[in-house]
């Protein structure tokens, strides 16, 4: 199969197998994991401060009985979320393998750039989900 090439030029495309990988599935991989992290954290902190210290004065209890139960869920939902993007993030770089032979690592285009950036971005806030679920079972709610 030959590359496309731009009209009126000798210049391969940079992503020849662009179709192969939908931009929806690129975009997931690459802020999938990084947003699940951002609202789990930003809502956590926002509903764990508003339970354990409502007014003037920190509480011993929170509120709700069931504020931890619904960080844990929310954590682990969060958790859930990254590992699909990962996941689509790996998918996508299988399937732009062959994108520009030659390469070290089995081709170089645009597409697989991307993919490989959800590759790393899901995988680096994997590990941040995972120390925030450990940061939810190991410290206490609230200790007043």
């Amino acid at each position: 199969m030959s590359e496309p090439r731009l009209p009126f030029t000798n210049i391969a495309h940079p992503a020849p197998h662009r179709q192969r990988v939908g931009m929806l599935a690129l975009g997931f991989g690459i802020v999938g994991a990084p947003l699940a992290w951002n609202i789990e954290l930003l809502a956590g902190t926002a509903l764990s401060g508003q339970q354990c210290f409502p007014r003037y004065l920190p509480l011993a209890v929170p509120l709700w009985t069931g504020t931890w139960g619904f960080l844990l869920a929310m954590s682990l939902v969060a958790i859930v979320i990254g590992i699909a993007a990962g996941l689509v993030a790996w998918r996508s770089w299988r399937r732009t393998h062959d994108e520009k032979p030659g390469s070290v690592h089995g081709g170089e285009g645009r597409t697989r750039f991307m993919a490989m950036c959800g590759l790393l971005c899901s995988g680096l806030f994997l590990v941040a989900l995972v120390f925030t679920l450990a940061a939810i079972l190991l410290v206490p709610l609230c200790s007043g």
